[in-house]
C-alpha cells in the first residue's frame, strides 16, 4: 500500500503541474487579451506537451498500482459489490487509446526537432 499511495502522489504532482500550465494558457487565451497571441499559442503547446509527458510518467505506475491493489487485498479485492476492477480496466483503457509509445515519439520529435504534430483531437483544416 506504500507503494501505491507513492505512485499516487507521483500521478497527482504531474496533475498539478498540467494544472498549472492550463491555467497559465486560460489567462492567456485571445478572449483576455483581445486579440491572437503567439504566447497564448506557446502556452496552449506548453499543456499538450505537460499533458503528454505527465501519461508517459503516470501509464505504467498507474497500472502497476491497480494490479498491486489485487495482490494486497486478496481474493476479496474481486467482489463485484467492491468493483475494484474498474480502476484496472480505467487504467488499461486510457493506455490503450492513448498510445505511450505514440506520446514519447512525439514529445521527443518535439524536445529535439521542435516539431509541433497535427494533434489528434484536432478535426478538420486549420
Amino acid at each position: 500500500m506504500g507503494e501505491i499511495s507513492a505512485q499516487a502522489f507521483a500521478a497527482e504532482a504531474a496533475t498539478l503541474r498540467v494544472a498549472e500550465l492550463l491555467h497559465d494558457a486560460f489567462d492567456l487565451r485571445p478572449a483576455a487579451q483581445g486579440a491572437e497571441s503567439p504566447s497564448f499559442e506557446e502556452a496552449v503547446l506548453q499543456v499538450e506537451f505537460g499533458s503528454s509527458q505527465a501519461q508517459i510518467v503516470v501509464t505504467d505506475p498507474a497500472q502497476r498500482a491497480s494490479s498491486s491493489l489485487f495482490d494486497a487485498l486478496g481474493a476479496s479485492a474481486t467482489k463485484s459489490e467492491l468493483q475494484l476492477d474498474r480502476h484496472w480496466r480505467n487504467a488499461r483503457v486510457i493506455s490503450s487509446h492513448n498510445p505511450v509509445v505514440y506520446k514519447s515519439r512525439v514529445v521527443g520529435d518535439w524536445k529535439i526537432n521542435g516539431t509541433v504534430p497535427e494533434f489528434v483531437w484536432r478535426s478538420g483544416t486549420v
